[in-house]
């Protein structure tokens, strides 16, 4: 029940502040592209650079030279994988504090979009989903969401669905180093994509759900013709 409570005013909050709250006039747009291991993002991150020069790109965990310092320790320090799921979104969230603080607010106040490569669906993804954070993770993730988006919220999230087991298939093919979250069992990421979709439930007028399991050039075509649209450059 409490759940329930929790889910269904973060709902009516963020669909208030959609219908109601108008975007501040000059400011460019945030947007926040995820999904799971194995779904391609860096792959369609890497294309939209290239066709948007215009525009910032950035990533997290890290995105500042302190949050890069704090993504090292959340994905290669020998004890990440046993920590908690409250102690890696307090660690994850104190970098993405800094990169908003830093970074994504400054330029997307000059009138300049910003793009990052994961963002704050991930951490409801993989701690409040993966981790099986439960209710008090929720509950903690938009009190910290709060804060740390109190100057401006994210426009648009592109998630890329791939099915976990291909997922799986393409992080065991990929060359260079994995993370204690790519080597994780099947149940963890399946639990990550229906996170996902709730997420998608409670921010339904800025969450889009792109299929990652068809060819790159199928899931680019898809993702720009979402994207396009909050990109145009300004004059």
């Amino acid at each position: 029940m409490k759940k329930i409570f929790l889910y269904t005013g973060a709902f009516l909050e963020n669909l208030f502040e959609a219908i109601f709250v108008p975007r501040t006039r000059g400011h460019g747009n945030f947007i926040i592209i995820d999904g799971g291991e194995g779904a391609g993002k860096g792959t369609i991150v890497e294309r939209l650079k290239q066709k948007y020069p215009h525009v910032t790109f950035s990533r997290e965990p890290g995105g500042t030279e302190y949050a890069e310092e704090m993504r090292e320790v959340m994905l290669k320090s020998p004890h990440a994988k046993s920590a908690s799921a409250r102690t890696l979104f307090l660690l994850v969230s104190a970098g993405r504090s800094d990169h908003m603080h830093r970074k994504a607010e400054k330029i997307v106040v000059s009138g300049e979009h910003f793009v990052s490569d994961r963002g704050d669906i991930t951490s409801w993804g993989y701690q409040v989903g993966g981790q099986e954070g439960g209710y008090a993770m929720a509950k903690l993730f938009f009190q910290v969401r709060k804060s740390v988006y109190a100057s401006i919220r994210p426009d648009l999230y592109i998630v890329l669905e791939v099915d976990p087991i291909e997922g799986a298939r393409r992080v065991a093919a990929r060359k260079g180093e994995v993370n204690h979250f790519d080597e994780r069992k099947h149940d963890f990421h399946e639990r990550v994509m229906k996170a996902y979709r709730t997420f998608g439930k409670l921010f339904p007028m800025r969450v889009k759900f792109v299929d990652a399991n068809p060819s790159r050039d199928e899931v680019f075509a898809s993702v720009d013709a979402i994207i396009a649209p909050f990109l145009i450059k300004s004059s």
